[in-house]
C-alpha cells in the first residue's frame, strides 16, 4: 500500500486518504460562478465597483466622480450603471452628458459603453 509520509508531524497516512481529502476540500472552495443565485455581480456596490474599473482609464477619474451620485438599476439581468448631473447653481445652465454603462448580471460582461453629450 502506498503512504504518504508526513515528515514534521512523523505521521504515516495512505496515500488514498489524501487524495479523498483534497478532492472534499477542492469541490468546496473551486465554485461555479454561473451557479451563484445572483450570478457574478450580485448587488449594487460590486456594480459600481466594476463600472469605475471600466469606466476610470477611458474617461478619467476626476470626470467620472463627478457623476456621483450614480443611477443603478438592475432590469432582466443586466445592471445599468449611468452617471447623474450636478444641480447648476442659480441662473446658470450645464451642458454636456453622463456616461453610461451595461454589465451582466450573471457573468459580469461589459455588454454596452458610452457617454452622452
Amino acid at each position: 500500500m502506498a503512504y504518504l509520509f508526513l515528515v514534521r508531524c512523523n505521521v504515516k497516512v495512505p496515500f488514498w486518504s489524501f487524495i479523498l481529502l483534497s478532492l472534499c476540500c477542492a469541490g468546496t472552495f473551486a465554485q461555479d460562478p454561473w451557479k451563484q443565485p445572483k450570478g457574478l455581480v450580485p448587488d449594487k456596490d460590486a456594480a459600481i465597483k466594476i463600472a469605475e474599473a471600466v469606466l476610470f482609464p477611458i474617461y478619467g477619474e476626476r470626470e467620472i466622480k463627478e457623476e456621483r451620485p450614480y443611477v443603478v438599476a438592475l432590469k432582466d439581468g443586466f445592471w445599468y450603471v449611468s452617471g447623474s448631473m450636478p444641480t447648476p447653481p442659480p441662473g446658470a445652465a450645464w451642458f454636456g452628458g453622463t456616461f453610461f454603462i451595461v454589465i451582466s448580471q450573471w457573468d459580469a460582461r461589459i455588454i454596452e459603453i458610452g457617454h452622452e453629450e
